[in-house]
């Protein structure tokens, strides 16, 4: 008979523990910089250029000889054009003699062609010195930096064709069930559709790795344990999603326990409960509950910071926004819960009601916000401003037509 009394691990244990005990060797591989976007860099990339690589004008005007300023501004009806002065154009390379640019608006050539100038700049004015944007040599990017379009432009500028970035992790999922088919099957009475895979891929493709859906694997410890060692073999980081409750054909443990060490059977938060957390060797088996909200929880709160820990890259807080609540939540559990909630503009600020269990998937799917409510507060009532954690930017939520809950 299954042991039913696993401890409860919070979630900030939880996480602790699966951080601590992953390690991996991020792979490299050199990609075109036209390909590099969202890529994060594994080395310092320097510069092949020195830019300029001559004195540039900084502006449109002209240029001219510092050495015929010493009297202020000078008489130039004699001056010719090539000899006294140029016109020079921005970011264009000058002659070194001329040295000064006077701004083409404090210029003026009559009908004659004869120059006059109305305001002398300092010497040496509007020059862009040789090397002053880059040198050969430079750091242009830093390692382990998320490559944004700016940063395109700048290796493009230094020379570099092809970066070296860390290839992206690589992340198994493992659909389990024998209650599930096939995305894209029409399900027999009792069945249902395989579609946490599709979500889940979805997520960890927008937090920056490469993922591996495999088909859905019956609820046998010889099928469980073959499609795992797998998994293990070709990922970094496994997602075995369902199985892990007390139900009669719930095997996840027993086979999690054969391949690994279960660092964490229960945790203490609902939806969810019953998120896992196994290492084999180094590598990470995250245990997705079945249902679908306690699913994206566990993708969002422990795999995002485990690629992230691939990717030596931060793991970004959501943005809390304060909230009045509209109407009364009980705790529904004697620890954590995470309630899904709707949240729309006020006068003055923002409002919101939680979305309860008994909803639709598709209204709790289109939640704007997370409540975390914790194991000892028993209530908050109407009319309490409480802090939210926001599930999409803001500025979605402030398009949304005012109307009545």
């Amino acid at each position: 008979m299954k042991d039913l009394n696993y401890p409860w691990i919070s979630r900030q244990e939880t996480l602790r523990r699966i951080l601590e005990r992953s390690q991996f060797q991020p792979r490299v591989e050199m990609i075109p910089v036209s390909e590099a976007l969202d890529r994060i860099t594994a080395r310092d990339e320097l510069s092949k250029n020195t830019l300029p690589n001559a004195p540039t004008s900084m502006l449109d005007g002209i240029a001219l000889k510092s050495s015929n300023l010493d009297g202020g501004i000078p008489k130039t009806d004699h001056w010719q054009l090539g000899k006294d002065y140029i016109f020079s154009n921005t970011g264009v390379g000058i002659p070194e003699e001329f040295d000064t640019v006077v701004l083409i608006e404090d210029v003026n050539v009559n009908e004659k062609g004869k120059l006059s100038i109305s305001c002398i700049p300092e010497k040496g004015k509007n020059i862009r010195p040789v090397g002053d944007m880059m040198k050969t040599g430079d750091v242009l990017v830093p390692a382990y930096v998320h490559l944004r379009s700016a940063h395109l432009g700048l290796l493009t500028a230094g020379g570099i064709d092809k970066v070296a970035v860390l290839e992206k992790p690589k992340v198994a999922i493992l659909p389990t069930g024998n209650e599930l088919v096939p995305a894209g099957t029409q399900p027999p009475r009792g069945k249902n559709v395989e579609y946490n895979g599709m979500m889940i891929k979805a997520q960890v493709e927008s937090m920056g790795a490469e993922a591996k859906l495999y088909p859905i694997t019956r609820d046998n410890p010889e099928d469980l344990i073959k499609v795992i060692e797998n998994a293990l073999a070709w990922a970094d980081i496994v997602i075995l999603n369902g199985g892990s409750s007390k139900g009669s054909d719930d095997r996840a443990i027993e086979v999690l326990e054969s391949v690994g060490e279960v660092l964490v059977y229960e945790v203490a938060y609902g939806p969810g409960k019953h998120t896992t957390m196994t290492i084999a060797g180094h590598k990470p088996i995250v245990g997705t509950v079945g249902p679908t909200i306690g699913a994206e929880y566990a993708v969002d709160w422990y795999v995002a910071p485990l690629i992230n820990k691939y990717l030596h890259q931060p793991t970004v807080k959501p943005r809390q926004l304060k909230v009045k609540l509209l109407k009364e939540i009980k705790a529904p559990m004697p620890f954590d819960f995470y309630a899904r909630m709707e949240v729309k503009p006020i006068e003055g600020g923002f409002a919101a009601k939680q979305i309860g269990k008994s909803a639709p998937l598709v209204q709790q799917m289109m939640a704007d916000a997370v409540l975390h409510i914790p194991g000892k507060v028993k209530a908050y009532a109407a009319g309490e401003m409480i802090e939210v954690e926001l599930k999409c930017p803001i500025e979605w939520i402030e398009r949304k037509v005012s109307h009545e809950f």
